[in-house]
């Protein structure tokens, strides 16, 4: 090994000491659940951008991975010590992988942290046999570890660091998170990987609902400065980053800095997507319509509709406050989901059933269904016994039967998740759902839980898909004549995904010039769709009951395209529309493009098309 040292100095009673610390080569591996925008080594890169005298690379893995295949691929990089981010989805393969490295390096120095390990440090300590597991903020701690080995010493007795001789009173804290470097600022994070990001703009929660880690917090919410938020969007900016996940479990908390951080994201990122979580008892209108403004997706915890459940977990619920509130974002036009746990204590079946019940006629975008899963550090494992929740002893710590559910109901809820996703999430039911209530006088579990049963019955696949269900459905209630707007709404959704995915043409042209040479084509994103309700009726958002939709069926054929990244419709005549499908997919001089259109009527119509973006000139 090449050795390289860097000094530093350190006073002690008055007087200057040189310490020189061998240079040390750290390999942080943090295993993701699976490749996607979200898999970013966030916390690995917050500690590399704070080491100081050694050398840190970072390697990234995902639970597809063999544990043989990562140890391999960790130890080929010669490391002189390893450290693992631990997390609830990768903890079993980190424990096989750190098995594997002690057959193959047993004196090789391990490290590990991460929420999983700052729940319970003494257990995962006494399970892997690491030299040192790091509880709370690893910045704090890394430099010290990583000086403490570079010279042989003993490691450092101080909080957050627990060994098999030392057992720390309290965990690593930065009082200041703003003496922190920032992964982005600092290039510790390679932004060029992946065009996902995962963002920190606060830490710590002023709630403390007890199946969460923050349940045992301080209550305190520690702010990064607006000035290093700003900086870090242009970065974000200047590398097009494409997707953003706030990690602040309450972003909302601070109105005023809440405005202030999304005019700058509006400002410097307009083109990114942000994912939030936020606390309803903070929406107003003014910050409903700044969510609006921005490309976004708001995340909130409803957990259950039940008060005497939600306070068994210290939180607070009034139906129609609540109801209240997130009709705000509705109203505003930001997209927003709901989450909800099945199991907590005090909960049922049927108490979950009107839970989802009541989230549904909300309205939200999309729904996440969740098994209540009792970890390791929060308030509620504390108290499982006592509420004689039976849990896993392990990851994944789900709840397997209770006083008020049992193992059956508790399976049965677990299917009626598993099909709402189906349904709900990846059926668009915000779209249709309430229309379906409406037409077939059923509520929105009753449909639910037929679907549930159908897709059980079912032996073909294709009529598990939430279009055919729906159409059985609307047969077994006589209501077939209805089902055309459903197949509408249901293409227009499709048409909307197709066109999306595809290049927009530009803003409004000017000074056009169209003589008989100009070569014609159809823009990429042009569709052509036949619906059997007037398409400006499609464009209001099929409004009127499903009857009065009907009473104006026929035949329509419309035209779709994108248009500055919006998705633009017009209505076509027969000519219009048979003078449209000449160009195909080739170019066409206009003096060659034969129609039934005269002259005028041609000229005007092409130069229209080019105004508007489905024509080009090719």
């Amino acid at each position: 090994m090449e050795v390289l040292f860097h000094e530093s100095f350190t006073y002690v009673r008055g007087h200057m000491y040189l310490i020189q610390y061998l240079d040390m080569k750290l390999i942080l591996a943090t295993i993701h659940l699976e490749e996607s925008t979200r898999a970013v080594p966030l916390a690995a890169a917050c500690l590399k951008a704070e080491v100081k005298n050694h050398e840190v690379l970072l390697k990234n893995y995902t639970l597809n991975q063999s544990a043989d295949e990562i140890c391999r691929d960790l130890l080929k990089e010669n490391p002189e010590v390893l450290g693992f981010p631990v997390y609830l989805w990768n903890r079993a393969l980190v424990l096989s992988v750190i098995n594997l490295i002690r057959t193959f390096a047993p004196d090789l120095p391990l490290l590990a942290g991460g929420p999983e390990v700052t729940a319970a440090p003494k257990a995962f300590l006494k399970e892997s046999k690491i030299c040192a597991a790091m509880q709370g903020e690893g910045e704090v701690l890394i430099n010290p570890i990583l000086d403490a080995l570079s010279m042989g010493h003993d490691l450092p007795e101080i909080p957050g660091v627990w060994t098999s001789t030392y057992t720390p009173s309290s965990p690593g804290y930065c009082p200041d998170i703003n003496l922190l470097k920032s992964p982005l600022l600092s290039g510790a994070l390679n932004l060029s990987e992946n065009k996902g990001l995962l963002w920190e703009l606060s830490r710590g929660c002023p709630f403390a609902c007890e199946f969460c880690f923050e349940s045992k917090g301080n209550g305190k919410v520690r702010y990064f400065s607006l000035e290093r938020i700003r900086k870090e969007l242009e970065i974000i900016r200047d590398h097009r980053i494409e997707q953003v996940f706030v990690l602040d479990p309450t972003f909302n908390v601070n109105k005023a800095r809440v405005l202030t951080i999304l005019d700058m994201i509006r400002t410097i990122t307009p083109g990114t997507y942000y994912y939030f979580e936020i606390r309803s008892e903070f929406l107003d209108e003014e910050t409903a319509n700044a969510f609006a403004s921005i490309p976004c997706t708001l995340q909130i915890g409803l957990q259950s509709s039940d008060p005497s459940v939600l306070r068994e977990i210290n939180r607070d619920f009034k139906a129609e406050v609540f109801k209240q509130e997130v009709s705000l974002l509705g109203d505003a036009g930001a997209s927003f989901g709901l989450d909800l746990i099945y199991g907590l204590p005090g909960d049922s079946l049927e108490g979950f059933r009107h839970s989802l019940k009541y989230a549904l006629s909300l309205e939200p975008n999309h729904l996440d269904l969740f098994p209540l899963a009792v970890l390791p550090g929060t308030a509620l494992y504390d108290r499982r016994d006592s509420l004689r929740l039976i849990a896993d002893e392990s990851d994944p710590y789900i709840v397997r039967e209770s006083q008020t559910f049992s193992k059956d109901d508790l399976e049965i809820a677990r299917i009626i998740s598993h099909d709402c996703d189906q349904l709900y999430n990846q059926g668009r039911g915000i779209s249709w759902l309430s229309r379906v209530c409406y037409d077939l006088e059923m509520d929105s579990i009753a449909i639910l839980e037929s679907f549930s049963s159908f897709g059980r019955k079912s032996q073909n696949n294709d009529l598990e898909t939430p279009l055919n269900f729906l159409k059985r459905l609307y047969l077994e209630q006589g209501k077939k004549n209805l089902f055309p707007v459903i197949q509408d709404i249901f293409s227009y959704l499709d048409l909307l995904d197709d066109i999306e995915q595809k290049e927009s043409s530009p803003a409004l042209i000017e000074d056009l010039i169209l003589d008989a040479e100009s070569p014609l084509s159809l823009h990429s994103s042009v569709l052509f769709h036949q619906f059997h309700i007037p398409p400006d009726l499609v464009l209001e958002g099929f409004p009127a009951s499903s009857e009065e939709l009907m009473a104006e069926a026929g035949d329509y054929p419309a035209l779709l395209w994108g248009r500055n990244h919006q998705v633009c419709m017009d209505i076509l005549d027969f000519d219009e529309l048979n003078t449209l499908k000449l160009l195909g997919d080739r170019v066409v001089k206009y003096s060659d493009l034969e129609t039934n259109l005269n002259g005028s009527e041609k000229f005007d119509f092409i130069m229209n098309g080019i105004q508007e973006g489905y024509i080009c000139r090719a």
